[in-house]
């Protein structure tokens, strides 16, 4: 494989500026990476690159109603983590369609430093074949609700994986995030390959995917879990 499978060397964030208010704690990172991304132009952060984001091409025939069901985060790329969430394991996702145009997202998963369980809701508008916005209730910044986070689905079989992408720019900088989905908690290395192949057709980094971590004391049954 070409993914690290340990977090020893993640690069961490650090935002400065902007204060961020999260109902009962409760936030993924890669969704705090989103809110921060939004004001990049306030956040110190090591993996915040100069330029535009790239122009790259969601799935064209994207079908939402085939997307919906349940997901588990198979790996993400490890450069974008948040120093205030120490980041998550056993992580999943639960998509569910709401008329033509709109997903609910219910994410899941459990502390790696304490097992405590965090849950978070977002409403996803299908704006363009394999593209839609977030808005996410559980989060604020400054009072305001965060929406229209990106995120394209670069390309999906809908039964094996899914490869998703998000890119923010704000004041000649970029923050960009890959993770990919899988149905099967243990998918086989061929639906790993060909996720890792649609990585490497767009550009984006494959050795800097790191695997979520589904070994230790993980639950999926969307039940509130013992701290």
């Amino acid at each position: 494989m070409t993914y690290s499978e340990d977090i020893t060397n993640l690069e961490f964030c650090l935002v400065e500026s902007v204060k961020f208010e999260f109902k009962n704690s409760k936030m993924h990172p890669v969704i705090v990476l989103m809110l921060a991304s939004m004001t990049i132009g306030f956040v110190n952060c090591q993996t915040l690159t100069m330029g535009r984001c790239p122009n790259i091409d969601a799935k064209k025939d994207f079908d939402l109603a085939k997307y919906a069901g349940k997901w588990y985060e198979h790996s993400k790329n490890r450069r974008y983590w948040i120093i205030m969430d120490t980041g998550l394991k056993c992580a999943s996702e639960t998509y569910s369609l709401d008329g033509n145009d709109t997903l609910l997202m219910h994410h899941q998963g459990q502390r790696i430093l304490n097992n405590r369980y965090v849950s978070v809701k977002a409403v996803g508008k299908h704006v363009a074949p394999g593209k839609l916005l977030f808005t996410f209730k559980d989060a604020t910044i400054h009072g305001t609700t965060v929406q229209d986070a990106p995120y394209w689905i670069l390309d999906t079989d809908y039964e094996n994986y899914a490869v998703v992408w998000s890119c923010s720019e704000n004041a000649g900088m970029k923050a960009e995030i890959t993770w990919i989905l899988t149905r099967q908690l243990k998918p086989e290395a061929s639906v790993i390959r060909a996720a890792m192949d649609i990585l490497s057709r767009n550009g984006l980094s494959r050795t800097s995917m790191v695997k979520t971590n589904h070994r230790t004391r993980c639950r999926y049954d969307h039940r509130r879990m013992p701290s």
